[in-house]
């Protein structure tokens, strides 16, 4: 009696087209990763405001801020019934 192992041929796993696709799906990810760095790289992202600009936007920011606080605050208001 012949086992069906020994009347088929076997190929080594390197004929076999499941290994590589097991290969293919991580290897194209590693690939794609490496594009998306050196492209993240090579094209940094602008800088929009310089160090003064950012400066004088953070003060105004700052000062508006501060008014709307005040503003928001109740005015106590001292009739001297107290």
């Amino acid at each position: 009696m012949k086992n069906r192992l020994d009347t088929q041929e076997l190929k080594p796993w390197y004929k076999e087209p499941w290994p590589w696709v097991a290969i293919a799906i991580p290897g194209a990810a590693v690939i794609m990763g490496i594009t998306t760095l050196i492209l993240a790289i090579n094209n940094p992202d602008p800088v929009i405001v310089d160090e003064k600009t950012y400066q004088e936007l953070n003060s105004s920011l700052k000062a508006q801020q501060a008014s709307e606080v005040e503003e928001a605050a109740p005015a106590s208001q001292d009739d001297g019934d107290h």
